[in-house]
């Protein structure tokens, strides 16, 4: 529109000008050296149109001319890149179906149109070797990813994987670290960062990749807590024979951001119980069992307080004084009463706690009281019988594989990291025997 208006304005002009000019004639001479030329208005305005229309029709051609050219070049261009695109994608599908010969003719015809732009190439190739398992042709064309920018990504997650199923960890993490400070959004590298780190006991990064990951909102604050608590727990459990006092301030930090959870309180109680301060450690026993007796708990001031020697009833009074009532401070009265041999005791505490159906923890205590105090060896077998079939008590059971354990650690026995829930196994009790 802004062009015809221009034109039209010319024209306009321009017919203007020639009218006037046929309107009012007139000579005009030019003297060029001893040569005079003359000649009338009406020519000089016919010769200026000739030469006005000689320059429109070129500056015409020109732009045509220039117009069509990039227009060819752009046409063969775009002809070219679909050509190449259209290979990758054949040899993409041949790759999916494990074609490889297919894969790896496409993909030099590919290469034919698309050879400016290499992270094509190397993607296809990737994808080749690893249908061939050319693990050392794979590795090297990730280390070349790596070099680019457009790359970068594909080759460190490539150098990751590999070293993960070579089962080289340290390396497996180096590059997986890299990755995540370039693209600290991706969730599931996380996990997986998370994973590797259990593999090689940093627990050093898992504070550093869990502050970055927390700060981008790929984990919220309660997983940020839960995985900083387990690192704090695990340098502190490192710390515990040589660095006492830093050993400490680290388990308490982890109570702080997990509170009341017993495998931290346990070695809480160990660090402070190995710095011989024994008037700190039962304010702290008791502290805790106050607040939250559990039966996790208590199994485990049983087994600190016996490798203290502190087995005796006397050792546990104080405990069970405030909250008598509730049915661990029972079973902890009970468990020291059959050690102490104060038969009466454990079997006065246990008649409120057998009921209909007895735990297999109930029924082992009464098995051991009638041998013990009677020495009633068929009464104690018709016990254990019945324990035998009695409702289990908590284990530490995987989440993924439900395997069970005895002690909680953050990386189970089956090798997942905090999987561990303390819950009643559902299985037959000769498994747990």
């Amino acid at each position: 529109m802004y062009r015809f208006i221009i034109f039209t304005i010319q024209i306009i002009l321009l017919v203007i000008i020639l009218t006037f000019l046929f309107s009012n004639p007139f000579i005009i001479s030019l003297d060029i050296g001893n040569l005079k030329y003359s000649f009338t208005s009406n020519i000089f305005a016919i010769l200026t149109l000739l030469f006005l229309l000689f320059f429109y029709v070129l500056v015409y051609l020109y732009f045509k001319s220039r117009f069509s050219v990039k227009k060819y070049l752009l046409n063969n261009k775009f002809k070219k890149l679909e050509k190449g695109y259209h290979y990758f994608v054949e040899a993409m599908i041949a790759v999916a179906n494990k074609d490889n010969r297919s894969a790896i003719k496409f993909h030099k015809k590919m290469n034919v149109y698309l050879n400016e732009d290499p992270s094509l190439s190397l993607l296809l190739k990737s994808e080749v070797y690893k249908i061939d398992k050319n693990l050392n042709e794979l590795s090297s064309v990730y280390e070349t990813m790596i070099k680019s920018k457009k790359t970068e990504a594909l080759g460190y997650r490539g150098l990751m994987e590999l070293n993960l199923k070579n089962q080289d960890y340290h390396h497996a993490f180096i590059y997986g670290e890299r990755l995540f400070t370039s693209n600290p959004k991706i969730e599931k590298l996380y996990e997986t960062l998370i994973q590797i780190i259990s593999k090689t006991k940093n627990w050093h990064q898992m504070i550093k990749i869990s502050e970055k990951a927390y700060n981008n909102k790929i984990i919220n604050k309660s997983l940020y807590n839960e995985n900083i608590s387990i690192a704090y727990y695990e340098i502190a459990k490192i710390k515990m024979h040589s660095e006492g006092d830093e050993s400490e301030k680290l388990i308490l930090n982890a109570l702080k951001l997990k509170k009341y959870f017993v495998p931290y309180i346990e070695l809480y109680l160990k660090i402070i119980s190995q710095k011989q301060e024994n008037n700190k450690f039962l304010k702290n026993v008791k502290k805790y069992w106050y607040e939250k007796p559990s039966s996790l708990l208590r199994l485990t001031i049983i087994k600190i307080l016996e490798e203290k020697k502190l087995n005796d009833l006397k050792s546990i009074k104080f405990l069970i004084d405030k909250n008598f009532n509730n049915p661990e401070s029972k079973k902890l009265l009970i468990y020291f009463a059959i050690h102490s041999s104060n038969w009466s005791l454990a079997r006065d505490n246990v008649k409120g706690l057998i009921g209909l159906n007895p735990t297999k923890e109930i029924c082992l205590f009464m098995s051991d009281i009638e041998l013990g105090e009677n020495n009633d060896i068929q009464k104690s077998d018709s016990w254990k019988l019945r324990a035998q079939n009695a409702q289990l008590e908590n284990l530490w059971i995987c989440s993924v594989t439900n395997s069970f354990q005895k002690e909680w650690e953050s990386v189970s026995q089956s090798g997942y990291f905090n999987s561990l829930e303390w819950k009643q196994p559902i299985m037959l009790n000769k498994y747990y025997e």
